[in-house]
């Protein structure tokens, strides 16, 4: 059976290897580079409790946080690559009272739920060898969180795909998809039409320009740094101010992340990065020295409730795997799984239920 992907980002490469297992015939359809987009540009936090996520898209969050170890080692051992999947756990710093009524709160919530999660006093932090600035009064700490060099892992997952016998068509743009009778039947690009028995949109922020869902672009900024030896910073923090990860057994260390809804304009500013490096300073000003390395940005898809697309659409064949916004690296071993379920064996999750299209529509009596 034929499928094609639109979309080649961590989630179309996840879903397109899936597939490929079981012996179906892909094609991936991606716009510029695999893997370059969202997913090269963001932090690769698995961070559900630090994001403070609720109800039943924590939960869904969580399960795809605890696949992830089985999901980084079988792709190390089908392509050699490490990918430097790192269970530190992540530090919330406080800055005032009110966010440390906040943080203990949200503690209070996630031991009810069996996760683990502990209130820090400012003295805490510091016994962690974190050198905090004199703002930072307290935090959370969430053990269970964790990261993955998102790079390196977009790069296993396109050895992966370029490897296997899955087509890829790299700078290829979809224009349209085309039914008949409601149900799908090719993808017009600029570099010709494909059919498929189905096909999939992963396109992230650009899924909205393709087919009429409520998918649309929130910018992120993002820089990086050397720190003076490896594992200067031994957690990843993450405060309202900015997020600071450093990398397994390396001295950098990645910070982001700004949030501006200014479509798809493209480049770094001024503000931006200055709005990173005054988060930077006021959680660890003893980096003022250091080396920025790189600065860069990307496009996240989200849409109107910040929850994602995922499952069945109106046309027959065609499918949803999209609007991840914050949590496509997190989200793309569960996204994987059920979209693959849900063609291969038509199994359809009571989480593609709650994440269908129809939702951001009133429906009509």
């Amino acid at each position: 059976m034929k499928g094609i992907i639109i979309g080649g980002g961590i989630i179309g490469l996840s879903i397109a290897r899936e597939l490929n297992k079981l012996g179906y015939e892909i094609t991936i359809l991606e716009k510029n580079l695999l893997g370059r987009g969202a997913s090269w540009a963001a932090g690769g936090m698995l961070a559900p409790q630090a994001e403070g996520l609720t109800g039943n898209f924590l939960n869904f969050a969580v399960e795809s946080r605890e696949m992830y170890k089985d999901f980084v080692k079988q792709l190390e051992k089908e392509t050699g690559n490490e990918v430097s999947y790192y269970e530190c756990g992540i530090v919330c710093p406080a800055f005032s009272e009110k966010e440390m009524e906040n943080l203990s709160k949200r503690v209070d919530y996630y031991k009810e739920l069996g996760l683990e999660s502990k209130i820090l006093t400012r003295q805490e932090i510091l016994d962690m060898g974190i050198k905090i600035s004199s703002f930072v009064i307290g935090g959370a700490f969430f053990p269970q969180d964790k990261q993955v060099d998102n790079r390196k892992l977009v790069i296993s997952l396109v050895k992966y795909v370029k490897n296997s016998n899955i087509t890829v068509k790299e700078f290829t743009e979809v224009k349209f998809i085309e039914a008949d009778n409601g149900i799908f039947q090719r993808v017009i690009t600029n570099n010709g039409a494909f059919e498929a028995d189905f096909c999939i949109l992963a396109a992230g922020a650009w899924s909205g320009e393709i087919e009429p869902i409520k998918v649309f672009p929130v910018k992120g900024q993002m820089l990086s740094f050397k720190t003076k030896t490896k594992n200067e910073i031994s957690k990843i923090l993450y405060s309202s101010r900015a997020y600071i990860i450093p990398r397994k057994d390396s001295n950098l260390v990645v910070v982001g992340a700004t949030q501006e809804n200014v479509f798809f304009k493209e480049g770094n500013t001024v503000s931006g990065i200055f709005s990173l490096l005054k988060g930077l300073l006021e959680t660890l000003p003893s980096t003022k020295d250091y080396e920025i390395t790189e600065t860069w940005y990307g496009f996240r898809p989200a849409t109107p409730d910040g929850l994602p697309i995922l499952g069945k659409s109106e046309i027959k064949n065609l499918y949803y795997a999209t609007g991840h916004f914050r949590n496509g690296i997190l989200l793309a071993p569960i996204t994987a799984k059920l979209i693959t379920q849900l063609i291969h064996k038509g199994e359809e999750s009571r989480y593609l239920k709650m994440f269908d299209f129809s939702r951001f529509y009133i429906k009509e009596e």
